[in-house]
């Protein structure tokens, strides 16, 4: 029966010096298709053995994923067009509307549940909650969840 395996995200500062080469090896075998194997691991220190051993296991989180799913609540006062400037928002901040879900209006106030898929490249979440939070009408933006 096999293991589930486990993933972590762990600092570059505290992996070995081995799987650190691993990484370096990788980049210039990437950036340099003529370069070998067999230099590669005289130009870094690394032995062969110890590439093959990592090679596979080991990769810097922006290379597995750069999208990843944020969730956002946002309280507002029931205003027509509050979501349309919301959109407005979610869209210059270079983001894709994956779900929204509004709640029925309860003494002029909704909820709003939106589900978006950002870009790290792109989309500074920080900015995005702010901007969504200085609208008028908004009350308060909770980041619910965010998948990597």
């Amino acid at each position: 029966m096999d293991k589930e395996k486990v993933y972590y995200i762990i600092r570059e500062d505290v992996l070995p010096e081995a799987v650190k080469k691993t990484l370096i090896m990788k980049k210039a075998l990437e950036a340099d298709p003529k370069l070998s194997i067999l230099e590669a691991s005289k130009r870094f220190d690394l032995s062969r053995s110890a590439f093959y051993k990592y090679k596979d296991t080991i990769f810097p989180i922006q290379d597995v994923k750069t999208q990843s799913i944020l969730s956002l609540s946002i309280d507002v006062d029931d205003i027509p067009g509050i979501l349309g400037k919301i959109l407005a928002v979610v869209n210059e901040e270079k983001c894709s509307v994956l779900t929204i879900h509004q709640t029925v209006p309860i003494n002029s106030r909704a909820t709003i549940i939106i589900s978006l898929e950002v870009d790290s490249e792109h989309t500074n979440i920080e900015k995005l909650n702010t901007r969504i939070k200085n609208l008028e009408f908004i009350n308060s933006v909770k980041v619910i969840g965010v998948s990597m």
